[in-house]
């Protein structure tokens, strides 16, 4: 019988709760009858309600279920009276699982309003939004400073597959530059008297230098700048929009508040340390 309900819903016999529940959501997002209105849609959207109530174990909850008889359930075509009573129970269970939802939505709300992450999760937000926007100017708006350096050493990181060259500045500040494969060519037939690397405004990130070749001049990205994933820290610390813009007592602003709260942390830290090291 569950290995039925198990294909109702199109999963495997060893599906997780959790993959039982976002399968349940699709399809009857898809087969409910105010957006599907076909005979076969009606039967399948009662299908996957019954499927999710036994799966989920609430075959004794509130949303009684209706009660068949055995003579139609042998019959090949289920009988209209059945089917209208299936469908009820259907409708029921489904405006009986929303409600229920939205009261553990409000219930988990009105514990994060009522304890630290009150003003912790805000605190947060507005960080890692702030350190996006410094980002942001500080590599895509402000000017770069140009940065006289002396070449010291070279050599080809196997790990990362770059050329890094080693530089020292006019403060004998030594720092590597990681040079992609594709444009060692580029160095090797540049006109070099001297290099200059662009160091950014705000966090002194060596970001670029120039090249003169054949009286052009080209681009050379630093590899081994934080930069170099400019846009992926960008979207992570970014996040917590979502969570400010759900903000109330549903499932989005719910998960948003631990979920994104905690990987925005992490994003600002491991940069913190990245722009430190």
């Amino acid at each position: 019988m569950a290995r039925n309900h198990y294909k109702t819903l199109g999963l495997s016999s060893n599906a997780s709760k959790s993959q039982i529940k976002r399968a349940y959501r699709k399809l009857a997002m898809k087969y409910h009858p105010d957006k599907n209105n076909t005979p076969q849609a009606q039967i399948i959207f009662i299908e996957i309600n019954e499927a999710y109530s036994y799966l989920s174990d609430e075959n004794n909850q509130q949303v009684k279920k209706p009660l068949v008889t055995n003579s139609s359930r042998k019959k090949s075509k289920i009988s209209q009276d059945d089917l209208n009573k299936r469908m009820e129970w259907a409708r029921r269970y489904v405006e009986y699982k929303k409600i229920k939802e939205e009261k553990i939505n409000e219930i988990s709300y009105y514990k994060i309003q009522k304890s630290s992450l009150r003003w912790i999760i805000p605190t947060i937000n507005g960080v890692s939004i702030i350190f996006a926007f410094l980002i942001l100017l500080d590599f895509k708006i402000l000017p770069t400073s140009s940065l006289n350096v002396s070449l010291i050493t070279y050599y080809v990181d196997m790990d990362s597959k770059k050329l890094a060259l080693k530089f020292i500045d006019d403060d004998d500040n030594k720092f590597q530059f990681g040079v992609s494969l594709e444009d060692i060519k580029q160095i090797n037939i540049a006109s070099i008297k001297k290099y200059t690397c662009q160091k950014s405004m705000l966090f002194r990130q060596k970001t670029h230098m120039f090249l003169n070749v054949d009286n052009k001049d080209v681009i050379i990205f630093n590899h081994y700048c934080v930069y170099k994933i400019f846009y992926f820290y960008f979207v992570i610390l970014l996040l917590p929009f979502i969570t400010i813009l759900s903000k109330g007592p549903n499932t989005v602003h719910i998960l948003s508040s631990y979920v994104i709260s905690t990987v925005s942390v992490i994003g600002m830290v491991f940069l913190t340390l990245t722009l430190i090291i």
